[in-house]
């Protein structure tokens, strides 16, 4: 348990030297769930949302890996 709470405070600060260092986190399949406001670190909103547009557009029916990759409030189908 407290290991849990030592990795909830570093963790912003491993975010914030990884993108000073221009480089980016992930996992193997992108960023997951619990993550995807994260990719804000190594991605610039512009690009965020473009990847979100191509996604909707290959994707209309979010039956491809849902919810996985791209923050929640981008992907909201209408």
């Amino acid at each position: 348990m407290v290991v849990l709470q030592i990795l909830a405070q570093i963790e912003p600060f491993v975010y914030e030297w990884t993108s000073n260092h221009r480089g980016s986190i992930s996992a193997e399949h992108g960023v997951g769930l619990m993550k995807a406001n994260k990719i804000f670190y190594s991605k610039s909103p512009e690009a965020v949302q473009l990847m979100a547009s191509i996604k909707k557009l290959v994707d209309p029916k979010t039956i491809l890996n849902p919810y996985k990759v791209l923050p929640h409030s981008l992907m909201s189908y209408s």
